[in-house]
């Protein structure tokens, strides 16, 4: 009798500290946001930053030249697929770094402009 009552406390003691892990764990997931991007150029001046975003939570483009000052700085915060277009003909020519970010994951890309 005594050792059933062992492994019934046993059992009950796991059940509850695997239903209390999982809570936590499924806590964590909802959070990260997963991120799927690409950053590309083109022969017409224009700098594309493709970006498919399943989850809530933010996501930042930032543009910046080779001295690190910042051009362009945008937050996408829904679910959502984008593609957006930078005309980089206004701009001298040299280093840019497009960088997509969230808190799990960055993409940084270096375009050369002539």
């Amino acid at each position: 009798m005594k050792a059933s009552l062992k492994i019934l406390v046993v059992v009950a003691f796991t059940t509850v500290a695997n239903v209390a892990l999982a809570n936590v764990d499924g806590a964590n997931d909802e959070k990260r946001v997963e991120v799927r991007a690409q950053i590309f150029s083109a022969k017409n001046d224009m700098v594309y930053v493709q970006l498919e975003k399943a989850g809530k939570g933010k996501v930042y483009i930032q543009i910046s030249d080779q001295d690190g000052h910042v051009l362009h700085s945008e937050s996408v915060k829904e679910e959502v697929k984008v593609l957006k277009r930078f005309d980089v003909s206004n701009l001298p020519a040299g280093s840019y770094f497009y960088q997509v970010t969230n808190e799990n994951y960055t993409l940084r890309k270096k375009i050369e402009k002539e």
